[in-house]
């Protein structure tokens, strides 16, 4: 995996070429991966790549001996890097030095004798491209195989001038910063064709990107045409809804009314057989009545009126009968038309659930073309990512430098600091070591202590059980009283003994008590020095250590020690009580658990603030402050109580009501820090768990408190009522008494003990998972738990109530000599709380606490409790960034200093200059003074003026007549050199393989050639600085337009005025007729040129030479001239 690096071009198992972005490990899987971008976003790879690095292109070497270059095969025949990307492959660069060869001639036998090469390099160069495009071109291999001799002979005559390897040196020079140009040249083109392969990336991404919005455009349409379909079914949907309703609706009616026409049918059919019965009774009665009887017998009787009656009768029951028919046929009518209906009904009801099944398929269709949509949308931002990836590459490299820089001087700082926190960390290593072998000497002692207390412990044990023993025997001898006089001695003293003796043992509880008390504050006290001194060396700040807020902090963490040093002595002492002495140990013990009940509300109240106060922000600190002397008062209340417990002083019902009041003060501290506590929801669930195992604790005491009253009542009752003038009327009253409501009292004694330890319970689980940095969620949350507490609260102080109630009661009812005089009030009525409705709650309660157990229990219900930085922390941070700010307004300020006091001093330069200048000026004005005393008449001064603007006239006149002549010497000079070349005879090949020897002697160059020369220098100087400064501005293309233009300007201006210092005598070879023109042509390198000219002069150029000799402006014009032929 090592040989894998970023920005490396690899290729996976499945053919693919990507760019690695990442080698390292992840999250989700173990070992090392690599993180591959591939040119497409269809596929992903699993990591597994081989490597193949690209190939290195072929570039040209250079010899650093005499050896001539050897050029690399070209860039074609190598093979091409493979793309990262599907991209158009680049053009393969051809070699800037076969460019610059090419431009050079070297065919020409003229050129070669003419420009004789002072470069060894370049002309092995020109030797080695001649060699290697001789098997291409065989027809110039004569003319280039004559540049050997010609050139060693050109070496040998530049090298006895000095001023030639000068400029030798200068060239050689120059050829390196060209090759250091053309790896420049290279890097410019790999960045080239990243940009172009961005650029095919981008066009390809935006025609996908076109592609893709096309096809969302379509997308859109069809959505919006189903939409609208969507509609037209829904629409349709609804009214047939709504006639499926109206159908049902005339069926149901239809239903009714036939239901209640055969209701009515039946009852009319009823009444008619009822009818035709009593007719056909009332027919054979009256035959039987007027079978015997005349016409007027009949008439009397009534018989033709009642014949009458039957007789309409009949026919209404037959009228009747025949709208019951017609009725009954256009209810089966209507019951067959309902049938069609419900038959069109169940029609309408198929096609609505294939509608519906349309309309969800038609739903199904949208949404997948909603998540087309969505596809195109995130490929728009893909493309949108990938055209600022440069500009965000170029801004991180920028940012990474300003990064760096900080980084270095942060580096600077921190090791400055180093120094100091070692120095700092090798006081405190050695105060630890103090701190550490004092703790050490504290442990061992407690440890002497716990071994002495369990031995005093034991004797107070086997004390105790002699005690009780001698109470026996002093009861027995009271009973029988015939001790004798020596037995009552030897009781006496053995009593006094046992007495002296439990006095020591008390006064060895309390010297042990007292150890433990001042062992246990001299620890707070170490501790909170320790504490004290780590938050002074990280904040480094005395005013922060002594402020309010840090000071009720280091309160409510004594209130929280001392309140536990006092509850485990109160529980220790609660623990030796017998509570076999009567009713006052019974009583004495409900005030001490009361007290301890207080501690622990202390404790958790105090414990509550101070871990507030470690993760406050540092703006909400000063909120604490305020509640420094409300805790000063809770600490003077308990170092009274330890105060009292070293003299065993203590009167418990009084501590009790101390800790009582000093609880409401802490509660109201805490009311109006609710703002800021209501942040730290673990504190307050832990502290509400506590509270609430507390309460059950004092409200299962008041239980065990009330059981021991009883149970001495129950058996006790019999023999205190044995001399007792009692008001109570049989013996064994109280005894029954006491035993009847016992045994009521039992369930509810066990239902508050199983209460009391299901809230133990879920205490340990809260505490086990704030030790792991978690706290629970219960059911009904902190709302729940709150009024949880406030009910067992209200329980626990009422219980107390009755209780102490209870045993004032049964308390008076014995006399100082313990005589009981008997009671007046009934037990049950006396204890009637404690088998009241309020009590019964205490099941749910315990239902409720298992709940909450079992959900604590589930790592699920549990969150993780945030720890911020301290306010010391912040405090440090922000001191640590003061005086940051301060160091760089010292530097600010020094740097400051210093430029004040350079302008200072620049300001007394500037102040002498003045001086100086107003020095001047006076010397001038006086000089001035001078001359207008001098000068007598203004009209001659303006006649001079006028004869000097004339003779400036003049001057200008002449200067042009010379420019124009200087001008005409130029191109008859050109004209000359034209005419002498114009002769070419052909007899070129012979000259080219018989080289004409160079004549040896020399002749002195004249003052203004060197002249020249040294301007040249200069010049190219000049040029070197100008190209180099903006070659990082320019291309390719304006360094081959460049070229191309000084081609141009040399094929216009010819060679002949770079020549134009050679001698008369020189020979001179005419051009080859069978030459091409280009060979006459060579490359923008005046230097070459000049160096390679001879210094003879022609006659007819003396004229111009004087003028360049004479006037040194004229020299300059000139050279300006030839620059701009050059350029």
């Amino acid at each position: 995996m090592s040989a894998f690096k970023v920005g490396q071009t690899v290729e996976t198992a499945q053919q693919q070429q990507g760019l690695v972005k990442y080698v390292g490990s992840i999250h989700v899987a173990e070992g090392n991966w690599l993180g591959i971008e591939l040119p497409t976003a269809a596929g992903k790879n699993d990591g597994s790549a081989s490597a193949k690095p690209p190939p290195k292109p072929a570039v040209a070497s250079t010899s650093t001996g005499k050896a001539p270059f050897t050029s690399k095969p070209a860039p074609g025949a190598s093979k091409p890097r493979p793309s990262s990307v599907v991209a158009p492959k680049p053009t393969p660069r051809v070699s800037t030095i076969n460019k610059r060869q090419s431009v050079a001639p070297s065919s020409s036998t003229t050129s070669t004798l003419f420009r004789a090469p002072l470069r060894k390099a370049s002309t092995a160069i020109s030797t080695t491209s001649t060699v290697t495009e001789s098997s291409s071109r065989p027809t110039q291999a004569p003319a280039r195989a004559s540049l050997t001799p010609s050139t060693a002979s050109a070496a040998t005559k530049t090298s006895r001038d000095p001023a030639v390897e000068t400029l030798q040196t200068k060239l050689r020079h120059l050829e390196k910063q060209h090759q250091d140009d053309q790896e420049l040249l290279k890097e410019l083109t790999h960045a080239r064709d990243e940009r172009d392969r961005y650029h095919g990336i981008i066009q390809k991404l935006q025609a996908k990107c076109q592609t893709q919005h096309q096809e969302s455009s379509d997308l859109k349409s069809q959505l919006q045409q189903l939409q609208t379909e969507h509609d037209q079914l829904a629409r349709a949907q609804q009214d047939h809804e709504i006639d499926l309703e109206d159908a049902l609706v005339d069926k149901e009616m239809a239903e009714e009314r036939a239901d209640v026409a055969e209701i009515e049918l039946e009852h009319l059919r009823s009444k008619l057989e009822e009818r035709d019965m009593e007719l056909d009774i009332l027919q054979s009665e009256a035959e039987l009545f007027t079978k015997d009887m005349t016409e007027e017998e009949k008439q009397e009787a009534g018989y033709y009126r009642l014949q009458h009656e039957n007789d309409r009768l009949r026919e209404a029951l037959i009228t009747l009968k025949e709208m019951t028919g017609e009725q009954e046929q256009d209810l089966r009518a209507r019951i067959r038309e309902l049938e069609a209906e419900a038959g069109k009904v169940e029609t309408l009801q198929q096609e609505n659930l294939s509608k519906e099944e349309r309309l969800q398929e038609n739903s199904t269709l949208i949404e997948h073309l909603q998540a087309q949509l969505d596809a195109n949308a995130e490929w728009e931002d893909i493309g949108a990512e990938l055209t600022t990836r440069n500009q965000e590459l170029e801004d991180r490299v920028a940012a990474q430098d300003a990064v760096i820089r900080d980084l270095e001087s942060l580096k600077e700082l921190n090791d400055e600091l180093e120094i100091q926190r070692a120095d700092e960390a090798e006081d405190l290593l050695a105060e630890l070591a103090a701190k550490d072998t004092e703790l050490a000497e504290q442990a061992r002692r407690i440890e002497d202590q716990d071994i002495y207390i369990a031995e005093q412990e034991n004797l107070i044990a086997k004390f105790r059980e002699l005690v009780f023993e001698l109470q026996g025997r002093m009861a027995d001898a009271e009973s029988s009283r015939n001790m004798t006089e020596a037995q009552v001695k030897d009781t006496t003293g053995r009593f006094n003994e046992v007495m002296n003796l439990n006095r020591r043992l008390r006064a060895s509880n309390v010297e042990a008590a007292t150890k433990e008390i001042t062992s246990e504050l001299h620890r707070l006290s170490a501790e909170e020095a320790t504490e004290r001194l780590s938050i002074a060396t990280e904040t480094q700040s005395a005013e922060f250590v002594a402020s309010e807020p840090v000071k009720a902090y280091f309160a409510a963490k004594s209130i929280t020690g001392k309140a536990s040093v006092l509850s485990s002595l109160l529980v220790a002492t609660d623990r030796k009580m017998s509570y076999n002495g009567g009713l006052d140990e019974a009583a004495s013990r409900l005030a001490c658990v009361e007290a301890i009940q207080h501690l622990t509300i202390l404790q958790s109240g105090s414990t509550r603030l101070w871990s507030a106060v470690t993760v406050a922000p540092l703006p909400n600190l000063p909120k604490f402050g305020q509640t420094h002397q409300e805790l000063v008062t809770v600490q003077k209340a308990l170092d009274q109580g330890l105060d009292a417990l070293k003299m065993d002083e203590i009167n418990f019902p009084d501590f009790a009501g101390s800790l009582c009041r000093t609880a409401k003060i802490q509660e109201a501290v805490l009311w109006t820090r609710a703002d800021v506590l209501t942040t730290r929801p673990e504190d307050e669930i832990l502290a509400r768990v506590q509270n609430i195992a507390a309460y059950l604790v004092y409200l299962d005491s008041n239980f065990a408190v009330v059981n021991i009253m009883l149970a001495f009542l129950a058996a006790n009752g019999r023999d205190l009522l044995a001399g007792a003038e009692s008001r109570v009327t049989s013996s064994g009253q109280v005894a029954d008494m006491a035993q009847h409501v016992l045994e009521h009292f039992t369930p509810s004694s066990a239902r508050c003990n199983k209460t009391m330890l299901a809230a133990q319970k879920l205490l340990k689980t809260t505490e086990a998972l704030r030790h792991d940095s978690l706290y629970p969620h219960v059911l009904g949350g902190l709302a729940a738990m709150a009024e949880a507490e406030t009910y067992l609260r209200n329980i626990a102080e009422e219980a107390a109530e009755w209780g102490r109630n209870a045993l004032t009661i049964v308390s008076s009812s014995f006399d100082e000599n313990g005589t009981f005089n008997g009671m007046d009030v009934d037990l049950h009525s006396l204890l009637l709380f404690y088998w009241s409705s309020s009590l019964d709650q205490l099941g749910l309660t315990t239902t409720q606490l298992d709940n909450w157990i079992e959900e604590a229990s589930l790592l699920i219900n549990s969150s993780e409790i945030q720890h911020g930085s301290t306010p010391w922390s912040q405090k440090a941070k922000e001191v640590e960034t003061e005086r940051r700010r301060s160091l760089q307004d010292t530097v600010v300020l020094e740097s400051l200093k210093a430029e004040h006091k350079t302008t200072l001093l620049s300001l007394h330069e500037r102040q002498k200059v003045i001086e100086t200048k107003n020095l001047e000026v006076e010397h001038l004005e006086a000089k001035l003074r001078d001359a207008s005393s001098k000068a007598s008449d203004t009209q001659q001064l303006r006649d001079k003026v006028k004869e000097a603007e004339h003779e400036l006239v003049i001057l200008r006149k002449q200067l042009q007549s010379q420019e124009s002549k200087m001008q005409a010497m130029v191109e008859e000079v050109t004209r000359s050199d034209g005419a002498v070349s114009a002769p070419a005879p052909l007899d070129t090949l012979h000259a080219a393989k018989d080289p004409v020897e160079q004549p040896t002697a020399s002749r002195d160059i004249p003052a203004g050639l060197n002249a020249l020369i040294g301007a040249l220098q200069h010049e190219n100087h000049w040029l070197r600085r100008r190209e180099h400064a903006d070659v990082f501005d320019r291309n390719i293309r304006d360094m081959a337009a460049k070229m191309l233009v000084s081609q141009r300007w040399e094929k216009k201006m010819g060679c002949s005025d770079l020549h134009s210092d050679e001698d008369d005598d020189l020979p001179v070879t005419p051009l080859s007729p069978y030459s091409p023109p280009h060979d006459i042509t060579r490359p923008k390198q005046s230097p070459v040129a000049l160096t390679s000219a001879y210094t003879g002069w022609e006659p007819r150029h003396d004229t111009w030479l004087s003028i360049i000799d004479e006037e040194e402006e004229d020299d300059t014009f000139a050279l300006e001239k030839f620059s701009e032929v050059l350029l």
